[in-house]
């Protein structure tokens, strides 16, 4: 079977672009949010911005089981509304947020209760500690309706109302920039509040894009109804937590494995310093590219999972080609640019001449890469569509600790051969990880992934109510 074949694909490029470039949109205010967060920051003091970067980077790890969950209910609610059964979206969605809710619930406990423990198990430097456990106490708040908020923004996408999502997520993030100066530094009546400011700001703009999310979710003809939220099924639930417990596994791997990553090169002799600049400063850079990769990587898991939902395999099989490969065309573009700019878009972050030599070196050999990951990510949406999280799960977990860690080691240690070393390393995994993902979205264990080995059902029928007679109700 080819991989590809433009004539089989055409027909869905349309379809994977009309939920691909909302998504990108949505993509693009969450990050306008991190930017306007870490500007104003920067504004306050050089202590301020260290205490949001890692309270920053403690809060979304708090967020890993909202994503795992949302991966979980986007496979479901995809292949329901792909089936047409109103009920079936509405009662995969309202166990899926009965599950974040008692999820986010116990989490808001534990960050109220031992902030100070939170923080200084995070490693946060002393002169700023204080600064973070006021931003966890507040951030702690706002905990249930991030996860909510993440939760429906995924029903809505799974769901034909990505455009919705996508206004909704665009009211959030002029509410957060907004507010991060308005609160922050005041405005007529409105008083000063500093750094907190940030942490407040935030807050008000999750809520409001909750409550928007929410209020879609229950109105149309695909809502969540008062008997489906009132009735929650053991059943559902345990589906929702087989999906998306490899996802968390997953994330967490990749996440624990970067930091490995950074750890390795603090064993540089000589380079350290100038190389944790150079991929710090590049990973910001390479944030740009990633928005449309993630958005792609949303879509291929809604249009895999309506096809699957629809009984057609065929068209989940070239709706995720098309996806694919609309998302290389994409980023071949801005890849080559960052490629060929690299040096002045490295001006614009470093003045150190070995810093912006090595940020050079990291982003041209990563650009080199790029295209691939384009590929691996869309493909793993895919496969995460499919329900086929364990299988995604296992080839990120053996990339990143099978392959890319001992690379780096060997490269390291035997090769001695410094930063360009690892960024090499870094690239071929990613090719090795494209191949690998590949290799799986042409056999067809994805294909059953969703269906219950014992009654032979989709997942997601699971949630649907049972009548006296056993039978599902549609």
């Amino acid at each position: 079977m080819p991989v590809l074949n433009l004539r089989e694909i055409r027909p869905y490029i349309r379809e994977s672009w009309s939920i691909g470039w909302p998504m990108i949109l949505v993509m693009f205010f969450h990050f306008s949010i991190g930017i306007t967060d870490v500007y104003v920051a920067g504004l306050l003091g050089s202590d301020i911005l260290a205490a949001v970067g890692y309270v920053g980077q403690l809060y979304w790890t708090l967020m890993i089981l909202a994503s795992a969950i949302s991966v979980g209910t986007v496979s479901m609610v995809s292949q329901a509304y792909g089936a047409n059964s109103k009920l079936g979206v509405g009662y995969v969605s309202a166990n899926s947020m009965t599950l974040g809710l008692l999820i986010s619930s116990a989490i808001t406990l534990i960050a109220r209760i031992y902030s100070e423990e939170l923080v200084g198990a995070a490693g946060m430097p002393y002169e700023i500690r204080g600064i973070a456990e006021k931003f966890i106490k507040i951030f702690s708040l706002v905990l249930i309706p991030t996860y909510l908020m993440i939760i429906t923004g995924g029903i809505m996408r799974a769901s034909g109302r990505v455009k919705l999502a996508m206004l909704n997520s665009c009211a959030a993030s002029i509410l957060n920039v907004i507010g991060d100066f308005v609160l922050v530094f005041g405005w007529g009546p409105i008083p000063a509040l500093g750094y907190e400011g940030i942490a407040w700001s935030t807050a008000f703009a999750t809520t409001l894009g909750m409550c928007l999310n929410l209020f879609i979710i229950f109105t149309g003809p695909f809502r969540i109804t008062p008997a489906s939220i009132g009735r929650p099924l053991g059943k559902c639930i345990k589906n929702l937590v087989k999906l998306g417990v490899p996802t968390a596994l997953q994330q967490t791997a990749w996440n624990a494995g970067t930091l490995v990553v950074y750890f390795l090169i603090t064993r540089l002799e000589g380079s350290q310093v100038t190389a944790l600049a150079a991929m710090t400063a590049g990973v910001r850079v390479e944030a740009i590219i990633f928005l449309p990769i993630f958005a792609f990587n949303m879509a291929a898991a809604v249009i895999t999972g309506n096809s699957l939902g629809a009984k057609n395999l065929e068209a989940a099989r070239d709706g995720a080609k098309a996806t694919a490969a609309l998302c290389l065309t994409i980023i071949l573009l801005p890849a080559t640019a960052i490629f060929v700019y690299a040096p002045e878009l490295s001006g614009f972050l470093t003045s150190d001449p070995a810093v912006l030599e090595e940020m050079t070196r990291y982003l041209r050999i990563n650009m080199l890469a790029e295209p691939f990951f384009a590929v691996g990510i869309s493909l793993s949406g895919a496969l995460q569509g499919a329900g086929d999280t364990f299988g995604t799960m296992r080839i990120i977990f053996t990339v990143m600790w099978l392959i890319r860690i001992p690379m780096i080691l060997f490269a390291i240690y035997v090769l001695k051969t410094g930063p360009t070393g690892i960024w090499c390393c870094m690239a071929v995994s990613v090719v090795i990880m494209c191949g690998l993902l590949i290799h799986r979205f042409r056999g067809n264990k994805w294909t059953r992934a969703s269906l219950d080995k014992t009654s032979e059902t989709m997942l997601w029928e699971s949630c649907l109510p049972v009548d006296e007679n056993s039978r599902p109700s549609v």
